[in-house]
């Protein structure tokens, strides 16, 4: 678990009224384990509960009410985990709070202190955890991605020194340090930010062709879409080889033939996708987009190729050593007589 104070909920939830937050460690520790630990990853997110067991939950509190828990990576991390927590759990609870199970049966629970919420007010509150739970997600993945480009050493094993016990976490004082240890565990998780397979690699790739508002979240549940693209047509287009070269080529004319690739790469996503909202008409409009791109990537491809010979040499015509020259070769003036000895 890792949030398990009034004072921590308030944080996240400042207009809640729950007198103890032990009622909703059921429900909490279901929107971890179903919204935050794939996100994660399984063994970032032991870590983590282990971290949020070595500290005091107090102390965590005053560092984010008085800023310092910017100083310590894992608390950073932490405050944005119970964000995503308290946000997802509250939409998953706020309908079933209202009703009330007890040995007459299930009634419909009320309070003198307050006024009911109409149908209305509760389907806007639902949809505003759930709105905030989404908001947290995305900013922790971009926290994450972050770090992930500018860590710049693979983990580190942590020392423990002469007076730490059996079971207890050694906090890492270095802050590159702990960034280092949190990346190399997130590498773990899917949603690691990075895809070095892919032609469009990462969010902020895919951001600069279409516009999905840098939704981590939105580009991982896209994964799958580009990897058929990539794999059924870009592939088969153009080839592994060349598709290998595109991605470390430094050649201008080479870059430009990936940006166009990649665009080919879209206008195909928003032919197929269901992941985002595209009309039918636009659907069509992608699709002839797509195949136009490809005859022009093709004909780029060909062009270069072309290029790449000299022109008006052949292998055929050329003088090869122990071969000589062949005559009667096509193009050919001239005509070589044999050695008369």
């Amino acid at each position: 678990m890792i949030l398990s104070t009034n004072q921590e909920l308030r944080l996240h939830l400042p207009s809640n009224a729950v007198d103890d937050v032990a009622i909703l460690q059921g429900i909490l520790d279901n929107s971890e384990k179903d919204f935050l630990k794939d996100k994660l990853g399984a063994p970032l997110y032991v870590r983590l509960c282990e971290y949020y067991n070595g500290i005091s939950p107090d102390e965590f509190f005053l560092s984010v009410t008085n800023g310092t828990y910017t100083q310590d990576a894992w608390a950073e991390l932490l405050l944005n985990a119970q964000r995503m927590v308290a946000n997802d759990a509250m939409a998953r609870f706020a309908y079933q709070q209202i009703i009330s199970v007890n040995g007459a049966g299930i009634n419909v629970a009320s309070s003198e202190d307050y006024n009911a919420a109409s149908e209305k007010l509760l389907d806007k509150g639902v949809h505003g955890y759930r709105k905030e739970a989404m908001v947290s997600l995305n900013n922790l993945l971009l926290l994450l991605e972050d770090w992930a480009q500018t860590a710049n050493t693979p983990m580190p094993v942590a020392e423990e020194d002469d007076d730490t016990q059996e079971g207890d976490i050694t906090t890492l004082t270095d802050p590159q340090t702990v960034i280092g240890e949190i990346v190399s565990l997130w590498q773990e998780s899917k949603y690691y930010y990075l895809h070095h397979d892919l032609l469009i690699p990462t969010c902020a790739c895919l951001q600069q062709f279409i516009d999905i508002y840098e939704n981590r979240d939105k580009f991982i549940r896209l994964l799958p879409d580009l990897h058929f693209i990539q794999d059924e047509y870009i592939t088969d287009a153009i080839g592994e080889e060349t598709l290998h070269d595109l991605l470390q080529s430094e050649d201008k004319a080479d870059k430009r033939l990936l940006r166009k690739v990649r665009r080919m790469m879209v206008a195909y996503l928003e032919e197929r996708t269901m992941v985002l909202s595209i009309d039918r008409v636009r659907r069509q409009q992608a699709h002839d987009e797509a195949v136009a791109l490809k005859d022009s990537v093709l004909a780029m491809l060909k062009a270069k190729e072309e290029s790449a010979q000299e022109p008006g040499t052949t292998t055929e015509a050329q003088p090869t050593g122990e071969q000589g020259f062949k005559n009667n070769q096509p193009g050919s003036r001239i005509f070589v007589s044999p050695l008369l000895y």
